[in-house]
């Protein structure tokens, strides 16, 4: 009798057991906090670049539009890691070209044309005076030469397919997320200067505050840094760091 009692015991405890290990995963999918697939959709914009990682090149402006796909992959109480993919179909880099004009003058005749615009490393604008060597005997020559500075857009499109993606503090609406991913940048033209060819390697890395305002439904405001260059594919490569301002809307479950 008492062996029976002990077998109704075991087999209700299994049960028990069964029930709360397949309702756990359901449990934690119902989270409104924390989502296992999740869609975004994106706008950055950086103001400059500087040398932050391996990046010369200076006064490059970025900005673009862009979807992301997240797969969440480890759940913790305190933490989850995501696989996290990303596609810009929209990128414009804004880099300083500088306008070049020259006169030239002899024997009070002054001659004066265009010596066209490009992008530069740097424009530094200005009137310059100059003296051209002339053969013995000859009437010297003069001449200026101002540079006109302005900005020269290119068109270009990336995505980033490695990435990863840790959030802090997942079951509370605000949280504290950390993310970095690499891929590419193919641009209409080569940046970030001529010669410096139109496929870019990139990778980035940053964190942010992300902010549900409804069960599965939040905005993120994130910081930044990339790093674009050929990894000398091209016969130039200067890089480019960036620090972006990405403001994003997600959702899923």
């Amino acid at each position: 009798m008492k062996v029976r009692y002990f077998v109704v015991a075991l087999a209700a405890v299994s049960c028990l057991t069964r029930d709360s290990s397949a309702q756990t995963p359901s449990a934690r999918d119902a989270e409104p906090y924390s989502r296992k697939n999740t869609f975004t959709v994106f706008g950055e914009y950086s103001n400059d670049s500087s040398h932050i990682v391996l990046g010369m090149t200076p006064d490059r402006k970025l900005a673009g539009i862009g979807a992301q796909y997240q797969r969440r992959i480890l759940d913790r109480p305190n933490f989850t890691l995501s696989y996290d993919a990303e596609f810009r179909p929209f990128i414009v880099s804004s880099d300083p070209a500088a306008s070049y004009y020259y006169t030239l003058c002899s024997q009070g005749t002054c001659e004066s044309y265009s010596g066209g615009t490009s992008v530069v490393p740097k424009c530094g604008a200005g009137t310059f005076t100059f003296s051209v060597d002339v053969p013995t005997g000859s009437p010297p020559e003069t001449g200026t030469e101002t540079i006109i500075c302005s900005r020269q857009q290119t068109i270009a499109q990336g995505g980033s397919p490695i990435g990863l993606r840790i959030t802090l503090m997942p079951r509370r609406p605000l949280q504290l997320t950390i993310s970095s991913n690499g891929g590419y940048m193919y641009s209409t033209k080569p940046i970030p200067i001529p010669g410096a060819g139109s496929f870019n390697f990139t990778f980035n890395f940053g964190g942010g505050l992300e902010y549900f305002y409804k069960p599965y439904r939040s905005i993120r405001l994130e910081y930044f840094v990339q790093h674009y260059s050929n990894s000398f594919t091209a016969p130039q490569n200067p890089g480019v760091d960036s620090g972006f301002i990405r403001l994003a809307y997600a959702f899923g479950r």
